[in-house]
C-alpha cells in the first residue's frame, strides 16, 4: 500500500546545492534537509524519515562508512530507504563498497521524481515482503520450538507411560499371584468348613449315640421328637435354617441327662428325692452350657435352655411365660411332651392321648403348640376306628364331632376334642372367628 506522503530527509554538501523544489508536497514529499552529514544522525531520529537521500560524491563518501552505519543504526526500528544521489554510476568496486556501507539504491542527476518514487515504492514493498518473510520465519520458527517441546513432552510422555505400562504389568502380575492365592485359600476354607460341618455332625451323632445308649428309656425318642418339631416348624413356615436348628435341638435335648449319675436315672419318679428332682428340671441348662461351647450348636443351645419353662411361668430357669418363651423352645417343649404322653401306660387310645394333651394347655405348654400337637396327632396316629377329615369353619354343620380341640390364634380354648357340634356352638365359632381366627382348618371325626 502506497503512502500519501513520503517523509525525506536530504543530507548534502553544502558545497553542492540543488533545487529542492521538486520534493514539495505537491509532488507527495514532506521534506527536511540537514548540510552537515556527520550531525546527520540527531535529525534522522527526531524526524523518522522514510527516505534519506545523500546527495555526494561516491569517492567523498568512501572515508563515511562509520557515518552511514550510524544514520541506519539510529533507525533500526523503522529502517529508511538510504538513497545516493551522484553525478555518475559508481564502478563496480565502488557500488559493492557503497551497498556494503548501507547504500539501497543509486539516483543519478538528473532523475525524474517519478523515478524516485517508483525506486521508493520497490524498496518499500521488498521491505514489505522482507517483513512478511521475516515475521513467517518467526513464526516457523516458533512453530519448531513448539514442536522442538512437544516432541520433547511426547518423549517424556512416552517414557512415562511406559514405565506405568511396566508398573501395571507388575501389579497384574501380583493380582494374579493373589487372585490365584485367594482361590487357593478359598478353596482351603471350604474344605476347612466343610471338614468343620463334618466334625460338628460327627460330633452331633456321638452325643445323640451317647443319648441313646445311656439316657432314652424309649428308643427312637430323639428322632420321633425331631419328626414332630419339623411338621409343626413347616406348618408354621420357619426357614430351613432354624428347621435344621430344631432338628438338632430335638435329637440332643436330653443331653443334659448324661451329668446326672445312672443310679440317679435308673430310679423310678417316685423314688427320687428333692435335689434329684432339681437335677432333671435343670438338665436342658446344663445340656445348653455345654452345647453353647461349640459355636456350631449355638442356636441349637439356646432352644434346648429353655425347654422347661412353662407356658403359665411356673417353669424353669426364668420362669418365663408364654410368648416370652422362644418360639422354637416351645415347639420342642410340646414335641418331647407329645412323644413321652404317647409312650405312658395309661394312654390306651388317640381320644384318651388327646384328652391328656389338652390337660397340658395353658399350663405346661402354649395353647397354640397343642393345635399343632393335635393335628399331628389326628394325621400321624389316626386309625380306622379314629379318622378324621378336615372342613373350613363356613363349612361345620350341627351334629358333628371335633377330632381335635378348637383353639384362637390367641391361644383361647373354644371345644375340647369330640365336642358335638350345635348351631349354637357353630355361632360361636364364627363369632370367635372373625375377631380372633381359628386355624384355617377344623378336623372333624369322619
Amino acid at each position: 500500500m502506497q503512502k500519501e506522503f513520503i517523509s525525506l530527509l536530504y543530507i548534502y554538501d553544502s558545497k553542492i546545492r540543488d533545487d529542492l523544489s521538486k520534493f514539495s508536497k505537491q509532488n507527495g514529499f514532506i521534506l527536511n534537509t540537514c548540510d552537515d552529514f556527520f550531525n546527520a544522525s540527531d535529525q534522522v531520529e527526531s524526524t523518522a524519515p522514510d527516505l534519506i537521500l545523500i546527495d555526494s560524491d561516491a569517492n567523498t563518501l568512501k572515508g563515511f562508512e562509520k557515518g552511514v552505519n550510524e544514520l541506519i543504526k539510529t533507525a533500526s526500528i523503522f529502517k529508511p530507504a538510504v538513497f545516493l544521489v551522484l553525478s555518475e554510476f559508481p564502478e563496480p568496486e565502488n557500488r559493492l563498497a557503497l551497498l556494503g556501507m548501507g547504500i539501497d539504491e543509486f539516483l543519478i542527476k538528473p532523475f525524474f521524481i517519478r523515478e524516485l518514487k517508483e525506486k521508493y515504492n520497490i524498496y518499500h514493498q521488498l521491505k514489505h515482503l522482507q517483513q512478511k518473510i521475516l515475521a513467517r520465519d518467526r513464526k516457523i520458527e516458533k512453530t519448531f520450538e513448539y514442536l522442538d517441546k512437544f516432541k520433547n513432552e511426547v518423549k517424556k510422555t512416552k517414557a512415562e507411560l511406559f514405565e506405568e505400562r511396566t508398573m501395571l504389568n507388575n501389579v497384574l502380575k501380583q493380582i494374579n499371584h493373589m487372585t490365584g492365592e485367594r482361590n487357593r485359600l478359598k478353596k482351603e476354607k471350604s474344605e476347612l468348613k466343610k471338614n468343620l460341618a463334618d466334625n460338628m455332625e460327627g460330633f452331633g451323632e456321638i452325643l445323640s449315640r451317647l443319648i441313646k445308649a445311656r439316657i432314652e428309656k424309649n428308643r427312637g425318642h430323639g428322632e420321633r421328637v425331631a419328626h414332630i418339631v419339623h411338621f409343626i416348624g413347616k406348618q408354621l413356615k420357619l426357614d430351613e435354617k432354624k428347621l435344621e436348628d430344631l432338628k438338632k435341638a430335638a435329637m440332643l435335648h436330653e443331653v443334659g441327662l448324661l451329668f446326672i449319675p445312672q443310679v440317679i436315672l435308673n430310679k423310678a419318679k417316685d423314688q427320687l428325692t428333692d435335689y434329684e428332682k432339681d437335677l432333671f428340671v435343670q438338665y436342658p441348662v446344663k445340656g445348653a452350657d455345654l452345647l453353647s461351647t461349640c459355636t456350631e450348636f449355638g442356636n441349637c443351645a439356646q432352644i434346648i435352655r429353655y425347654l422347661n419353662e412353662n407356658a403359665d411361668g411356673t417353669g424353669s430357669p426364668k420362669r418365663l411365660k408364654r410368648r416370652y418363651i422362644p418360639l422354637l423352645s416351645r415347639i420342642l417343649s410340646g414335641a418331647d411332651v407329645f412323644d413321652t404322653l404317647k409312650n405312658e401306660k395309661d394312654v390306651t387310645s388317640i381320644e384318651n392321648f388327646l384328652e391328656k394333651l389338652e390337660g397340658f394347655s395353658g399350663t405346661r405348654l402354649d395353647p397354640n403348640i397343642v393345635v399343632w400337637l393335635e393335628t399331628y396327632a389326628v394325621l400321624h396316629m389316626g386309625s380306622d376306628s379314629y379318622r378324621v377329615k378336615g372342613v373350613g369353619v363356613h363349612q361345620l354343620e350341627p351334629g358333628m364331632s371335633l377330632g381335635t380341640a378348637l383353639f384362637t390364634n390367641t391361644g383361647t380354648k373354644l371345644f375340647s376334642v369330640n365336642t358335638l357340634l350345635t348351631k349354637d356352638a357353630i355361632d360361636k365359632i364364627k363369632k370367635y372367628n372373625r375377631e380372633y381366627p381359628v386355624n384355617e382348618t377344623v378336623y372333624i371325626r369322619a
